[in-house]
């Protein structure tokens, strides 16, 4: 069956619930040990994810900064195709170690899966091959202003023209939504849509209009204009 042309706002939900959260008490719905500890309100994840689903075609070569237990990688691809997928986590969330079991279950094939800090030079030394062929990313590792714009600026090498890339708890965390804000007058990024109902999934298409170069201190240290 093909789930992304089946899939409603309704049923969405209800499979988000289904498949189980992190955390019941702050999640709302119940954690399942063979489930896949999604860190998601039901209503913002399943509008983003027919968002998605319904306005972009297949992606060719994605990346996923932040995966924890990795239910979210997993979700997404089950309604929206993906062909390649790379993989970037510091592997250090307490619920990492149900990705090897998730990971069997992704439909998509993982070409590269990076387990170490996104921040980190020789990390970017390997994912340079694939500068200006990613299509698409989501980006949820480093919740850190400065963090969070070195995963960017990091987007920016990875990224094609026309590529989309989704920012999770844009209004939930102050330092995403600092970014957030920055973000929307960058000449590099538009802003697509943006979906608020707790922790909000930002989704922006990658313009490369500023043909600015990212240096140094922008990879090192997050410094400088989106």
């Amino acid at each position: 069956m093909n789930t992304a042309a089946t899939a409603t706002k309704e049923s969405l939900c209800e499979a988000i619930r289904n498949c189980g959260s992190d955390d019941e008490a702050f999640f709302g719905y119940p954690v399942r040990e063979d489930g896949l500890f999604l860190q998601q309100d039901p209503d913002e994840f399943a509008s983003f994810v027919e968002y998605l689903a319904s306005n972009f075609p297949p992606s060719k070569l994605s990346i996923d900064i932040g995966i924890a237990a990795g239910g979210n990688t997993k979700f997404v691809r089950d309604y929206y195709p993906v062909e390649k997928t790379i993989i970037l986590d510091i592997g250090q969330h307490p619920r990492h170690g149900h990705w090897p079991r998730i990971k069997k279950q992704v439909r998509s094939d993982i070409i590269l899966e990076i387990i170490d800090d996104s921040h980190a030079p020789h990390v970017r030394e390997k994912l340079l091959p694939y500068a200006g062929k990613i299509d698409y990313a989501f980006v949820d590792g480093d919740h850190s202003y400065r963090g969070l714009k070195q995963d960017i600026f990091l987007m920016k090498e990875l990224l094609m023209p026309g590529a989309v890339m989704t920012l999770h708890d844009t209004h939930a965390v102050e330092d995403c939504n600092r970014v957030f804000e920055e973000l929307k007058h960058s000449e590099d990024f538009e802003l697509l849509k943006n979906f608020v109902s707790r922790f909000g999934i930002s989704v922006w298409r990658y313009t490369g209009k500023g043909k600015s170069t990212v240096g140094y201190l922008n990879r090192r240290f997050g410094w400088g204009r989106l």
